[in-house]
């Protein structure tokens, strides 16, 4: 009983912590905007205002699910998403981490596709624990499922990506976004084509191969737990 307190407590304490964090990102983008000495400094401000906002929203997603739909999120995966979404926004983006901190973009897709896959995982084991045995999902279709829902997810992200920097250049070509990189120059010797579709492409590699990771590894663990299982059963007849 205090474990499962003490576990719940951390959830508890991380997510007022991270959203404590987005909090002061949010007065501080806010008075930055106020006393802006230039429409560079004021655009980044509002940006980080809308991007605090978001973050502060996403923070708040599991214990809404929770509250919502009466289910128990795992602790170490609540606190594993509000970590993704802490190095995602508020560092990536806010504290420009994705653009000053060299490799750090191909790191959080890989995290990205590891999350998911994990997200799925748990998805597909609160419907499994819900039927029936003869209507729960074999292992092996788990572990497809938790890849193609995590690519999914990680191709309608550079879907938004492009779609962004479509829409930024349309507005005002000269503060384009450039979230696919298509700005930067390729200095690399291996692809001959824009650095934009490198960009994209090692994007959904990294991904594919955290997505990848872990279902495989999740599909070996179902399968040893049903191998378990059956064992039990038969030992006890």
């Amino acid at each position: 009983m205090k474990k499962r307190k003490l576990h719940l407590e951390s959830s508890k304490i991380a997510y007022f912590i991270f959203v404590g964090i987005a909090l002061v990102e949010l007065v501080a983008s806010i008075a930055s905007v106020a006393f802006a000495t230039s429409s560079d400094v004021r655009d980044a401000g509002i940006s980080n205002i809308f991007l605090s906002i978001l973050a502060i929203i996403l923070f708040s997603v599991p214990w809404l699910i929770e509250s919502r739909y009466k289910v128990d999120i795992p602790n170490l995966l609540e606190i594993l998403v509000l970590s993704f979404v802490f190095a995602s926004i508020v560092l990536g983006n806010i504290h420009k981490f994705l653009v000053n901190v060299e490799g750090y973009d191909k790191f959080l897709h890989t995290v990205s596709g590891i999350t998911i896959s994990i997200i799925a995982f748990e998805v597909v084991h609160l419907f499994n624990i819900s039927k029936t045995a003869e209507t729960r999902m074999e292992p092996l279709l788990v572990g497809l499922f938790a890849f193609t829902f995590s690519m999914t997810l990680l191709v309608l992200w550079e879907f938004y990506e492009f779609s962004i920097d479509t829409i930024a250049y349309q507005i005002n070509a000269e503060t384009a976004r450039n979230m696919q990189r298509y700005q930067w120059v390729n200095i690399s010797a291996f692809f001959p084509q824009d650095y934009g579709l490198l960009d994209t492409m090692l994007d959904l590699i990294v991904g594919a191969i955290g997505a990848t990771i872990v279902s495989i590894i999740g599909w070996k663990i179902l399968v040893r737990k049903a191998k378990r299982k059956i064992k039990e059963d038969s030992h006890g007849n």
